[in-house]
């Protein structure tokens, strides 16, 4: 068994750590903040540089990255009280006990057989009398020495006796506190606190010596200068670079078979330019004047060499250089491409290739000739400018060339570390042209997997909502037993509600379409996923009917689609039972379709799943089928006139077209109910077997 460290000594060192932290602007790791997106309560709307935006039910506020680190500061203290209240319950201790070792005034509410601290001191050593570790001293602290780890309240308060001893730590303002626990408990809780304390942007934090330079803005930085995102339609990576570069200057393109290098670094093309009016007299040209003697104008086309979104984001970069000071970090740039493998990028690219390798100070290692209708170009377009760091710069290249003055004069491309190349790929999609490995190589790889983004879209079908995200998970499941491959799944942004509902309309057009004209088509519809009420093929034709001559989506066949995948409607009324609707019982005026549903049990587990009938099963199952099942007996909240739980299988739940059974071991739940029968059953089993959970349902 794992040992437990010392509280006091744990206390003092970080204590001392965030007393010496570097507390300037300070930026977050962008691998973490595409993990860490909410924390309690909150949710983080959007990083920007040095602040993050943050929003509850109740507010909306901006705090500082700092905040973010001295949490993270907090959070090994945190994880270290919950391993001493593990340790103990281990052994058998009971609230009962905590409260009898709480050193309050007068300990109200202990049996009297309990009130001494040598009584239980007595019971605490009979039930550690097994264990020889070397902690058990301060387990013993830890039970009445409260001074020792800085507690307040009880021992027995599994949600917020750690709150206390860590905000202490934090030593931060009452205003601020709140909210810097919450951000321990979300790091503690969430697999991306090491993404944080990884990073060089941590150590800054921490008060290191790691030396920069003028020319190095971020050393070993977790941002990389080139990334394509990459995964299944619709998982968000355009999304997530949009979060990454909020508050950047951004030049966007999109690749596709006819991009090539003309369209994406330059080219001479025609252009309408006003020019003079010319005459010839004699031998002269002379310009044409009105009456009024006003030169006369007309409108040519002329060929000049225009920058593309290349050019534009290169130019752009170094132009950030010349406006900053010596020893100052200038602006990033970034250069996002859109659907890199859809262009031949062998082709796009041309003698750019050699640029994309960086150095360590992520400047270009290779610089380029430029062409002579470039070198015009950029010339003219750093005319007059100057870099201050240019000795820095020119110090990373052998053979004392000025490099930055042939850069400045067109002669030569040379990639500058504050320009950021990222692009998107689409793994479902058939690239025309094959991406080389050597091209590979150069990039960072960054995967973005399908995930639930918690916008409780729903498919609205013939007046019914169905969970998109239930949806998802049924077909993607689907769809990798049928090519064995990720390539084809859909992601949460694959098709886009409006006002958080997919219509029937938009479902088939986009959705059915891709999945019968490009996933599905290779396997032949082999399964039951794809019958029709007959038994006959479900072929697209059948989700479109004709009515008046006008032709209209086929609903009953889209119901059937989703009952083929076991899914039910989310929210359906049912006439059986008037207890449910937007109000409970004590008259709390609920949402019928809640966006947040988590329950918390007094031990600190916390239930929140991706949907919201898979943490109703979980709530069940975590307080024991067994007692619920005695409970839902009485029939207080019933479907078809059956318990929401019972031993065995009901004729009118399994001949229903909207309810069904899941099994629980040797029991049966209803599965199909709407979210405020679930919270009605949670609530009653709360009271009646005085659970004392923390529901929160909005």
């Amino acid at each position: 068994m794992e040992e437990l460290l010392d509280l006091g000594v744990l206390k003092a060192s970080l204590s001392e750590l965030i007393a010496h932290s570097n507390m300037d602007d300070c930026v977050l790791p962008d691998k973490f903040k595409v993990k860490f997106r909410s924390f309690g309560e909150y949710k983080i709307e959007r990083y920007n540089m040095y602040t993050l935006q943050v929003s509850s039910k109740k507010s909306l506020l901006v705090i500082p990255n700092q905040w973010v680190y001295i949490a993270a500061c907090c959070c090994q203290y945190y994880i270290e009280l919950v391993k001493y209240k593990k340790k103990l319950e281990d052994f058998g201790f009971t609230d009962d006990m905590y409260e009898a070792c709480h050193p309050s005034k007068d300990n109200k509410g202990i049996p009297e057989n309990q009130k001494t601290k040598e009584v239980c001191k007595e019971k605490a050593e009979h039930f550690l009398e097994s264990y020889d570790g070397t902690d058990k001293e301060l387990l013993v602290k830890f039970l009445w020495d409260y001074e020792f780890w800085g507690g307040g309240k009880n021992i027995k308060r599994s949600n917020d006796f750690t709150d206390s001893p860590v905000l202490n730590i934090a030593n931060t303002i009452n205003a601020s506190s709140s909210l810097i626990g919450a951000i321990v408990k979300g790091l503690a809780n969430q697999n991306c606190l090491n993404l944080l304390l990884e990073s060089t942007e941590w150590k800054s934090f921490e008060g290191s010596s790691a030396s920069t330079t003028s020319t190095k803005k971020n050393p070993e930085s977790t941002i990389p200068l080139q990334q394509i995102f990459y995964g299944a339609p619709g998982t968000g990576k355009s999304h997530a670079i949009n979060e990454l570069t909020a508050g950047k200057d951004v030049i966007r393109t999109t690749f596709h078979p006819d991009t090539d290098y003309s369209t994406f670094v330059g080219a001479y093309k025609p252009t309408s330019k006003s020019v003079p009016v010319m005459t010839v007299i004699g031998t002269n040209a002379v310009p044409v004047k009105d009456k009024n003697g006003k030169e006369m104008m007309e409108d040519k086309i002329v060929y000049e060499y225009v920058s593309q979104a290349f050019l534009q984001a290169y130019v752009a970069a170094w132009r950030k250089y010349c406006d900053v000071q010596e020893g100052e970090e200038p602006m990033d740039e970034f250069l996002v491409i859109e659907e890199i493998n859809r262009g031949n990028c062998a082709q796009i690219f041309g003698d750019l290739f050699q640029l994309l390798d960086r150095g360590d100070e992520g400047f270009s290692e290779y610089p380029i000739k430029a062409d002579s209708d470039m070198k015009k170009l950029l010339e003219k377009e750093f005319e007059g400018l100057e870099i201050k760091n240019k000795e820095g710069i020119n110090a990373l290249f052998k053979g004392g060339k000025d490099i930055v003055a042939e850069v400045l004069a067109g002669d030569v491309l040379l990639l500058p570390n504050n320009l950021y190349i990222w692009a998107t790929m689409n793994t479902s999609d058939q690239s025309l042209f094959p991406i080389d490995s050597a091209f590979k190589r150069r990039w960072d790889w960054n995967y973005v997997p399908i995930s639930n983004a918690g916008k409780n879209w729903m498919i609205e079908v013939n007046g019914a909502q169905y969970d998109w995200w239930n949806f998802l998970e049924a077909i993607n499941d689907k769809v990798y037993h049928a090519t064995y491959s990720e390539d084809k799944k859909l992601g949460y942004f694959f098709c886009k509600a409006k006002d958080g509902v997919i219509s029937a309309d938009k479902f088939v057009s986009k959705v059915i379409f891709y999945l019968w004209n490009d996933v599905f088509k290779d396997s032949e519809f082999e399964g039951d996923t794809f019958k029709d009420e007959d038994g006959e093929k479900l072929s697209f034709d059948k989700f479109y009917s004709v009515e008046n001559n006008q032709v209209k989506v086929n609903g009953t066949k889209i119901v059937k689609f989703l009952s083929n995948l076991n899914l039910s409607p989310d929210s359906e009324a049912d006439e059986d039972n008037s207890e449910e609707g937007v109000e409970t019982e004590s008259g709390k005026k609920l949402p019928k379709t809640p966006k947040v549903f988590t329950v918390e049990f007094p031990d600190g587990t916390v239930i929140n799943e991706k949907n919201r009938f898979e943490t109703y099963l979980k709530v069940l199952s975590k307080i024991g089928i067994e007692q619920v099942e005695k409970i839902a007996e009485e029939m207080k909240y019933q479907r078809r006139n059956t318990p929401l739980v019972t031993k065995s299988q009901h004729e009118e739940i399994l001949n229903d077209a909207v309810y069904s059974y899941v099994q629980e071991g040797d029991y049966y739940i209803v599965k199909g109910i709407d979210a405020i029968t679930m919270y009605n059953m949670v609530m009653l089993l709360d009271n009646r077997l005085d659970l004392q959970l923390k529901v929160c349902y909005e």
